[in-house]
């Protein structure tokens, strides 16, 4: 409302909801949302416009790193973990596999929020 009372226009001005539970039904999750939304029309949102909740941004917080980071981290950490010679280097390896798997659906997740937001 602040946004569209100084002049942003309804375009501009778009809702991307975040930590969703995938089994979550956005439409009933959010109603009251939905409802303002077609009421006043002073903004944009769509039920595809969703970030999923995932583990990996706690994982990544533990670490220190970005998702970004991470998905271009070209090493190959399975191959790593069968030389690693300390169990603290073992534990990164199998940690950093797990991260990386994660970070494959997070990205795409992101992706597809960011076509539904700018279609």
């Amino acid at each position: 409302r602040i946004l569209s009372s100084i002049g942003v226009p309804r375009q501009k001005i778009r809702v991307v909801f975040n930590m969703v539970e995938v089994d979550d039904v956005i439409e009933d999750e959010f109603a009251p949302l939905f409802g303002l939304a077609e009421l006043e029309k002073s903004f944009v949102l769509s039920p595809r416009a969703v970030i999923y909740s995932n583990e990996v941004f706690d994982r990544l917080k533990e670490i220190g790193r970005s998702l970004d980071d991470v998905s271009a981290d070209t090493t190959d950490y399975r191959a790593r973990l069968r030389d690693a010679g300390s169990d603290e280097e073992k534990t990164l390896c199998v940690r950093m596999v797990a991260i990386k798997r994660l970070s494959v659906s997070a990205n795409r997740n992101l992706d597809d929020v960011f076509t539904a937001v700018f279609q």
